[in-house]
């Protein structure tokens, strides 16, 4: 096996006794009111858009070194996602950004009731080690679309990556109303100590339990992105080379190390034999000098490599394709074991690796109850052609997403929400949903002289003398009509007619 070692530049830390300097000045910035006029925050987003653009080589780089990915991989699935992500809302923001007129509604008209976006504050990102720039650089973008200041926390396992940004951030966009701060724990506790406007996290559910407690002292909303065991439902009328394709996709993207990667797949046992075949007929066409030659994305840290490899040796499940490892370079082969229980090693929790188990089962109902009885996933996959067992799938689960006949792909549209449910995470992201979640929707209305006519009933004094001697007013009478009318348990025309009616 291989011994080769990776060299990296040490990443600078932030002094723990300047982390609430760098909160403090921040937030008076923010209050100044920099960040307000929609045209600075325009040009605040094109040049961090420009900062992708001009750097693409870097970056490319630097996720060389720290994920041993190949530059095709870094610019479709990081790069070329972040140029989008934030040229729609480039695009969009100063539309959805404008006072918003909610639906009509006859009794409050006059109230010129409106919904209006307005900035939360200091915005904290927390970012991960799987996708270090695609999944800060979205949210920062967001935080200066809705005229937030930001500080994003970036991953100490990526050191390259980390190191890049906070070089280029300062020259590209306005360090007093945006910054980096970058450690291990005990900068994160510092920084978790402070009190937040939000809080965006990216990561596992039990560093999102250490978030969401720190943020619950301030009482600051919290947006969590996680995972989970994605499953897969595979119809044994599919066709059983594409699934295979697809899915091998999956696990092999950024060495299986992707929230909305595959974990497994449920096939019924007379189409287990079926999906192995053309599991190891695509494994040749995508590897065919073999997968320690190829170009594929390595584990992130030495443990991360070691628990891998831990349940490859653990597993009763067998190997259908895959199963190489070289410890010097955290390299494990995409491998695709079959016969596998769900009791087996593999199946105790996410996987978050190149290992991709099927789990032969006897019919769709038993893999879904024990789908429904660990924590919903982040999202449900069915490969099927059949319209019937696509809605079987959907109807009977709970995932935040739903996807048919691919993986991943939900994660790259911009116009669809993006989120978990339960220990999946929880709050949407993308596009408008994100827009949405770091704004803060501050309704306003302003009240008629006039309405005293109407609603002069309810000043005070409330007595029995004065209830009595206007039981007929036509004021009472108007407050009545404030309360909608409730149809009966079982409506005829008359009553349903009468309850339509606004007054």
């Amino acid at each position: 096996m291989s011994s080769s070692t990776r060299t990296t530049p040490v990443l600078q830390y932030t002094p723990i006794d300047e982390i609430p300097k760098i909160h403090e000045h921040l937030k008076a910035t923010y209050n100044s009111g920099r960040l307000r006029p929609l045209e600075y925050r325009k040009q605040q987003l094109l040049r961090l858009i420009h900062l992708v653009e001009d750097n693409y080589a870097r970056f490319e780089e630097t996720f060389k070194v720290d994920l041993g990915r190949h530059t095709l991989e870094v610019a479709a699935a990081e790069l070329n996602n972040i140029v989008t992500d934030l040229m729609y809302l480039h695009d969009n923001f100063e539309t959805w950004a404008q006072p918003q007129k909610p639906g009509f509604n006859l009794k409050f008209w006059a109230f010129n009731p409106v919904i209006r976006r307005v900035p939360k504050g200091v915005v904290l990102v927390v970012g991960p080690f799987n996708y270090p720039l695609l999944s800060t650089l979205c949210f920062l973008v967001t935080a200066i679309a809705t005229g937030n200041a930001c500080i994003v926390k970036m991953s100490e396992l990526t050191p390259n990556v980390s190191s890049a940004l906070t070089e280029l951030l300062p020259r590209y966009l306005d360090k007093d109303l945006f910054r980096i701060v970058n450690g291990g724990i005990p900068e994160t506790t510092a920084v978790l100590q402070l009190q937040w406007d939000h809080i965006v996290f990216t990561g596992s559910p039990a560093v999102a339990r250490i978030i969401a407690a720190a943020a619950a002292k301030h009482l600051t909303p919290t947006t969590l992105e996680l995972g989970g065991q994605c499953p897969v439902f595979c119809d044994p009328k599919m066709d059983m080379y594409l699934t295979a394709r697809r899915l091998l996709w999956s696990k092999s993207l950024n060495a299986g190390q992707t929230c909305t990667t595959v974990n497994h797949i449920f096939v019924p046992y007379e189409a287990q034999d079926a999906l192995a075949e053309a599991f190891a007929r695509v494994y040749n066409e995508f590897f065919p000098e073999g997968p320690e030659k190829a170009a594929i994305s390595t584990l992130v840290t030495d443990v991360a490599f070691k628990r891998i490899k831990g349940l490859l040796e653990k597993t009763k499940g067998e190997v259908v394709c895959g199963g190489q490892w070289e410890e010097g370079r955290r390299f494990i082969a995409p491998t695709v074991l079959k016969n596998v229980t769900v009791d087996d090693v593999v199946m105790e929790s996410e996987l978050f690796g190149p290992i991709l188990p099927i789990v032969p089962i006897k019919d769709f109902q038993g893999a879904i109850d024990w789908t429904n009885s660990h924590s919903h996933p982040l999202a449900v996959y069915a490969f099927t052609d059949d319209p019937k067992f696509k809605e079987y799938v959907f109807n009977n689960t709970h995932s935040g997403q739903f996807v048919v006949n691919d993986t991943n792909i939900q994660a790259a549209i911009p116009t669809l929400p993006f989120g978990g449910v339960g220990e999946s995470g929880y709050g949407m992201v993308k596009g408008h949903y994100i827009f949405d979640t770091l704004s803060h929707l501050r309704a306003t209305c302003e009240s008629p002289r006039f309405v005293d006519m109407v609603m002069g009933w309810r000043f005070p004094p409330y007595t029995v003398s004065r209830i009595r001697a206007t039981e007929q007013d036509a004021k009472v009478k108007q407050a009545a009509a404030l309360k909608p009318r409730v149809p009966p348990l079982n409506p005829g025309w008359g009553s349903a007619l009468r309850s339509w009616m606004p007054f």
